[in-house]
C-alpha cells in the first residue's frame, strides 16, 4: 500500500528532488507544494487531510504545522552534509560571513566548527523571530553575508544583507521519506467525519463549506482571513436561501474575482448537513493596465523575484547605493542593459524614508498612449499621490511626443516635492547621456545621476556575485554545486560580459544545469564562454578584444583559428591560406583541443 505524503517545501529545488525520489519509489504517493511558515500552513489547511497519511516539512514550518493538524508531521533535518556544502560554497565569497539560525537548524554547524576548527561566526537564535536584531548586529559588525534558513533569508533581504540558503540535500530528504513511511504504517487516527468529507469531495475540487443543522460551520478548506472574508460574508448573508433551497445558485463579482456558489443538502447517519461549493475565477486585467506595477509597501513586494537581486549589494555598488537611499531627491539610474538598474531602484525604495508607502513602477517600453494620458489627466493618477515612490524605467523608450508632455508636467506641478521619483535609462556609452530625455532629467528636474558600472568594470566582484547566483540556482534546480574548479573562476573574471549581470546569471544557470559534480569544471566554462563569443565581421575593428589573452598559447591559437574559420564559412583551404599554414597544420592544431570546433 502506498503512503500518501503531503510535502511542504521552502523552494523549488527541494520539490524537484522530492518528485525524483517519489518517481523511483513505488511506496510513495506524493503531493508537494512550495511555502514557508504561515503560507505553508495555509497550503496544508487548503487540503482535505483525510487524503493523506502524513506531512513532511522543514524547520519552523514543520513546527507550525504540527500545532494545527491531526496527522503526523515528519521534519526534514538539516544534516552535517547540508551545512558543509553551504560553508564550502560560502568560502568562495571573499568577505566575512556568519551562520544564523535556531539550534535545531545550525547545531551541525557548531559540531563542524568544533570538530574541524573552522573560524566561523555562528549566531544561535532563541526563536525565528529573533533573526532581525541578530542580522542588524552582524551588519554593524561588518558582516556582508549569512548562511541561514528560508525565513531568515527574507529578513536578510529586507535589511540589505546577502545570504545563502542552507539547502537540504538528497540524503536528508530520503531519510525523511523513510521515516515518513515507517511512521505512517504505525500510526492510525480517527476519521470520525470521513463520510461527510468523502461525499463532499467526490467529483469536485471546488472550495467547500459544510454546515450542520444548527448552521454552524464544521468544515471548510478555505482559511478565513482578510482576503477571503468576503467569501464567508456572502454565505452568511444568504444562509436562509442556501438552507431552504438545495438548488440555490449565486454569483457575486468582487473587484478582481467572480465568485460562483452552489449548494446541496445531504443526510448522513440521520443528520442533515448543508454543503456549499465555491468556484473562484480571476477577472483578467485590462490590456490598458500593462506596464504598471503597484506595491503597497516593502512587505507586499514579491520576494521570489528578488532571488538574483543581491548583486546590487556587493562591493562599491552597495557603497554607492546606500547614501543615495537616504535622500528623497529624484535619481536617474544610468547603465548598460543588464547592470541591475531595477534591483538598484528596489534597493533605494526599500531603504528610503518612504518604504512604508506605495511603490509604483511604470515601464516606458510597455505603457501605451492611453495610459500616459491617464497619468497626466486623471485625478486618481499615482502622480498626484503624496509620499510615494514612482519608478519610471526605460526612459530611453519614451516617444518624443510623450516625453515632451510628461517631463514638463512633472516639473511644472512640483511632483518631485510631493513624491520620490526614480528614473532609469539604458545607455551603451557615455555619449548616449546626451539623449534629450537624459539631459532633461539631469538639468530640468535636477536628478542626481547614479551610474551602474558594467560587469567588466567589476571583475573583483564576480566571485561574490557568482557565489550568490550559484546558491540561488541550486535552490531553483535542486542541485548541490559548491563552486568552481581551480582556474574556472579566472576565466569568468576575464570574460567581457557584454550583457552584464543578466548574461552572468544566465551562464551560471546553464553551468549548474550541466554540472554533474560538486564543482564546475574548467572545460565546461571554456565551452560555455566560447558559445558567448560574438562572431567577428569581415574586418577586425580597431581596439576590439577578440581573443582572451589570459590563457595558454595553445588556446589562443585555437580561438584565432576558430574565428578565421567562421569568417571563411568553415572553408579550411581559405582559412589555411589566410593563416599562412598548411591544411595539415590547421587540422593538427584543431585536433589538439579536447572539444574540436569542427
Amino acid at each position: 500500500m502506498k503512503t500518501h505524503i503531503l510535502a511542504i517545501v521552502p523552494y523549488n529545488g527541494m520539490k524537484e528532488i522530492m518528485n525524483d525520489i517519489a518517481a523511483s519509489n513505488d511506496n510513495i504517493e506524493l503531493t508537494v507544494r512550495i511555502g514557508t511558515l504561515q503560507k505553508g500552513l495555509q497550503i496544508v489547511q487548503s487540503y482535505n487531510l483525510n487524503d493523506f497519511d502524513i506531512i513532511v516539512a522543514r524547520g519552523g514550518t514543520a513546527t507550525l504545522i504540527e500545532k494545527h493538524v491531526d496527522i503526523p508531521v515528519v521534519r526534514i533535518e538539516v544534516s552535517v552534509y547540508d551545512i558543509l556544502r553551504a560553508i564550502k560554497l560560502a568560502e568562495n565569497y571573499n568577505s566575512r560571513f556568519a551562520v544564523v539560525g535556531i539550534l535545531s537548524t545550525i547545531e551541525n554547524a557548531i559540531l563542524l566548527r568544533n570538530l574541524l576548527q573552522y573560524d566561523i561566526r555562528i549566531v544561535t537564535l532563541e526563536s525565528v523571530e529573533d533573526d532581525k536584531p541578530a542580522i542588524t548586529n552582524l551588519l554593524a559588525e561588518g558582516y556582508e553575508m549569512v548562511l541561514c534558513d528560508m525565513r531568515t533569508t527574507q529578513t536578510a533581504y529586507e535589511l540589505g544583507m546577502n545570504y545563502i540558503l542552507i539547502t537540504s540535500g538528497r540524503e536528508s530528504i530520503e531519510s525523511a521519506f523513510t521515516q515518513a513511511i515507517n511512521t505512517a504504517r504505525m500510526y492510525s487516527f480517527y476519521r470520525r467525519q470521513s463520510k461527510i468529507f468523502k461525499q463532499a469531495l467526490l467529483g469536485s475540487k471546488e472550495t467547500l463549506f459544510v454546515y450542520d443543522s444548527r448552521r454552524k460551520l464544521i468544515y471548510t478548506d478555505l482559511l478565513r482571513n482578510q482576503s477571503s472574508e468576503i467569501c464567508f460574508q456572502i454565505i452568511e448573508q444568504n444562509m436562509d436561501a442556501f438552507c431552504n433551497n438545495p438548488a440555490f445558485h449565486l454569483e457575486e463579482r468582487t473587484k478582481d474575482r467572480l465568485l460562483s456558489y452552489r449548494c446541496s443538502h445531504m443526510l448522513i447517519d440521520g443528520e442533515p448537513y448543508l454543503y456549499i461549493y465555491l468556484h473562484t475565477q480571476d477577472i483578467p486585467a485590462l490590456i490598458d493596465d500593462l506596464g504598471i506595477s503597484l506595491y503597497e509597501n516593502t512587505e507586499t513586494m514579491n520576494f521570489d523575484t528578488e532571488l538574483y537581486g543581491s548583486a546590487s549589494l556587493i562591493g562599491t555598488t552597495r557603497k554607492t547605493l546606500e547614501p543615495y537611499s537616504r535622500t528623497l531627491q529624484p535619481i536617474l539610474l544610468l547603465g548598460e542593459v543588464g547592470t541591475g538598474k531595477d534591483k538598484a531602484a528596489s534597493f533605494l525604495y526599500r531603504h528610503s524614508e518612504y518604504k512604508k508607502h506605495p511603490f509604483v513602477i511604470i515601464d516606458c517600453e510597455n505603457t501605451n498612449q492611453k495610459k500616459w494620458h491617464y497619468f497626466m489627466e486623471s485625478p486618481n493618477s499615482p502622480l498626484n499621490d503624496i509620499h510615494i515612490t514612482i519608478y519610471i524605467k526605460n526612459t530611453q523608450a519614451l516617444h518624443e511626443s510623450v516625453a515632451g508632455k510628461l517631463l514638463p508636467y512633472i516639473k511644472q506641478n512640483d511632483l518631485c516635492k510631493r513624491n520620490r521619483f526614480l528614473f532609469s535609462c539604458s545607455i551603451s556609452s557615455e555619449s548616449e547621456m546626451q539623449l534629450s530625455v537624459c539631459q532633461y532629467l539631469m538639468n530640468a528636474l535636477s536628478c542626481m545621476v547614479l551610474r551602474l558600472a558594467p560587469l567588466r568594470e567589476r571583475t573583483d566582484d564576480i566571485p561574490n556575485i557568482a557565489t550568490l547566483y550559484i546558491s540561488q540556482a541550486n535552490i531553483e534546480l535542486g542541485k548541490q554545486v559548491v563552486g568552481f574548479e581551480p582556474g574556472a573562476l579566472e576565466l569568468m573574471q576575464n570574460f567581457s560580459w557584454n550583457h552584464n549581470l543578466a548574461q552572468l546569471k544566465r551562464i551560471i544557470h546553464q553551468l549548474i544545469i550541466l554540472t554533474d559534480s560538486d564543482y564546475i569544471r574548467v572545460e565546461l566554462v571554456k565551452q560555455m564562454l566560447r558559445q558567448e563569443t560574438p562572431k567577428v565581421t569581415e574586418s577586425f575593428q580597431p581596439g576590439y578584444e577578440i581573443v582572451n589573452t589570459n590563457q595558454s598559447l595553445e588556446d589562443i591559437d585555437y580561438d584565432i583559428i576558430r574565428m578565421v574559420l567562421e569568417q571563411e564559412h568553415n572553408n579550411r583551404s581559405r582559412a589555411a591560406e589566410r593563416l599562412k599554414i598548411s591544411r595539415t597544420t590547421l587540422w593538427r592544431m584543431l585536433q589538439r583541443q579536447s572539444e574540436p570546433f569542427l
